[in-house]
């Protein structure tokens, strides 16, 4: 959901072009009512890597090695991690199936639990606009509050 009014934040650009030089992002959102982002793109293979410029930090999972909170390391995945991968886990669980994907998700949401959730809410935004399937925000809120129950807490 980008608005034409709305520019992307430098450091989501600059953090993209960091990870992922040489490519264009196919996907450009804004989370509206979560002050996130998030520039995508398609890989090659089965994994998902996750980039936060904000925490330095990114991580790499596959849909196997996330059901067991792992890494395809076999790290444990970071505690802001399990947002994003109990997401994906769930929505491709739900048949909106994704084979592999690069994303920088930058926000301006308070560190800590609440910016852990709005990269849950980030990723269900972008797995919905991919999918090309409309969504509010209570969709968004509800498919990331099961994450909350059943994976991250769990």
């Amino acid at each position: 959901m980008l608005s034409q009014n709305m520019n992307p934040p430098i450091r989501l650009l600059a953090g993209f072009n960091a990870a992922y030089s040489g490519r264009s992002t196919e996907h450009l959102i804004y989370v509206p009512g979560r002050s996130m982002w998030v520039a995508a793109v398609g890989t090659d293979t089965v994994d998902f890597s996750i980039h936060v410029p904000d925490l330095e930090a990114r991580t790499t999972f596959s849909l196997r090695t996330a059901k067991f909170k792992k890494t395809v390391l076999n790290r444990p995945l970071p505690q802001w991690g399990r947002f994003p991968a109990g997401v994906l886990l769930e929505l491709c669980n739900a048949g909106m199936d994704i084979e592999g994907l690069g994303a920088v998700i930058v926000g301006d949401e308070t560190h800590g639990i609440r910016y852990e959730y709005g990269l849950g809410v980030a990723v269900a935004a972008l797995v919905f606009t991919i999918h090309d399937t409309p969504y509010s925000d209570d969709d968004l809120i509800d498919i990331v509050e099961k994450v909350r129950r059943e994976y991250v807490g769990g």
